[in-house]
């Protein structure tokens, strides 16, 4: 079978599904094309992400956040601080449920947009540098696409990217393992909790809030310190010593997030979210660049100027590189450190530590 469309997306995460989206709300005929069975994680999750880069786009096509907060509240081992913020946390339920944002996002593209479950590409044909084929496996069928354009959103680890050769500088590699809770109450963490403590979370942290009567706490930690360890350990280790209550486990999560710089545009094709290497290098956030990113695309493909995309790269990619000392101060950090930020959020520091004022800057920035 072949087929042609104005639009390929590789991909069936919140990148590329809102990407597809945009453009099949613009008559852009649009195929998405997804390994899995299904879009998103298998297990239920929540994402936190800062809203003020996706607001108006998610207000565009309709998408409403499980939760939203301008509350946080960050925890060293002695210390804490609560930050009321102009920039709201996003709440984003994740997975296998109908409210999940895959799902969300799914029915809305219903009708409009071709979505191909359990797809593999086998081969990509490129003509002068764009892609003019792309064969993929479907259920034992062979089918044969030719788009005017490809968005690639196959997520940190693209194998897309790696068939195109596509290099990359690699900033930071986040490995994160979560665990969703039932509770009895509703909204028992009222707002973000951020807990500090490189015993348990080298180089990153664990956040934990709540949406309705479930709970998840995320222990989100840098490659470089938990390559061969157990995150699950770490954090049953971490709740253990935390929770008083006693709680019923509805299914634990992980994940992994790479933030870096790589070539974003080829020929007719552009890379987005993950697949881009999108995630900020300091404290991992990746949803909103996701949905950003897809919107930029998108933008560029009905606009037919591709620049367009190339300059909010281009943007963003500065912006990576101007908060990644933060990364380089956040992975030497101990335990004396951050009871030191903690403090400093209290207005109780030393002005002349350098290291600690870096670190400000960017909170003050927000």
């Amino acid at each position: 079978m072949s087929i042609k469309c104005d639009v390929l997306v590789v991909g069936g995460g919140p990148a590329g599904l809102s990407a597809a989206l945009f453009l099949s709300n613009k008559s852009f005929s649009t195929i998405v094309l997804e390994k899995s069975k299904t879009c998103g994680p298998k297990h239920t999750k929540y994402d936190i992400t800062e809203g003020n880069r996706i607001r108006e786009i998610i207000d565009e096509i309709g998408i409403n956040t499980n939760k939203t907060s301008s509350r946080s509240e960050w925890l060293s081992p002695n210390y804490s601080h609560i930050i009321e913020s102009e920039i709201e946390d996003f709440y984003f339920k994740r997975g296998p449920g109908e409210d999940s944002l895959e799902n969300v996002l799914l029915k809305k593209l219903n009708n409009k947009a071709d979505v191909f479950f359990k797809a593999k590409v086998n081969f990509i044909e490129l003509k002068k540098k764009e892609i003019a084929t792309v064969k993929v496996n479907k259920d034992s069928k062979k089918i044969e696409i030719k788009p005017r354009y490809v968005i690639v959103a196959d997520g940190p680890e693209s194998e897309f990217r790696k068939r195109l050769n596509i290099d990359t500088e690699n900033f930071a590699k986040f490995n994160g393992f979560g665990v969703l809770i039932e509770s009895c109450q509703s909204d028992v963490i009222p707002h973000a909790k951020i807990y500090l403590d490189e015993k348990i979370a080298p180089g990153g942290y664990i956040y934990s809030g709540s949406v309705g009567k479930e709970i998840f706490f995320c222990l989100m930690t840098d490659d470089k310190f938990t390559k061969n360890e157990s995150l699950k350990q770490r954090l049953n280790f971490f709740l253990e010593r935390n929770t008083k209550e006693k709680f019923t486990v509805k299914n634990y999560f992980g994940g992994i997030g790479i933030s870096g710089i790589q070539e974003v545009l080829l020929g007719n094709t552009l890379f987005i979210g993950g697949a881009a290497l999108f995630y900020d290098p300091f404290l991992g956030y990746g949803l909103n660049y996701a949905i950003e990113s897809a919107y930029f695309a998108a933008n560029a493909i009905k606009k037919n100027d591709l620049s367009i995309y190339t300059e909010y790269a281009n943007r963003i990619q500065k912006e990576f590189k101007d908060i990644f000392f933060a990364r380089e101060i956040w992975r030497k950090a101990n335990n004396n450190f951050f009871d030191k930020l903690i403090r400093a959020f209290n207005g109780e520091y030393d002005n002349s530590d350098e290291k600690i004022n870096k670190i400000l800057d960017l909170f003050n920035e927000n």
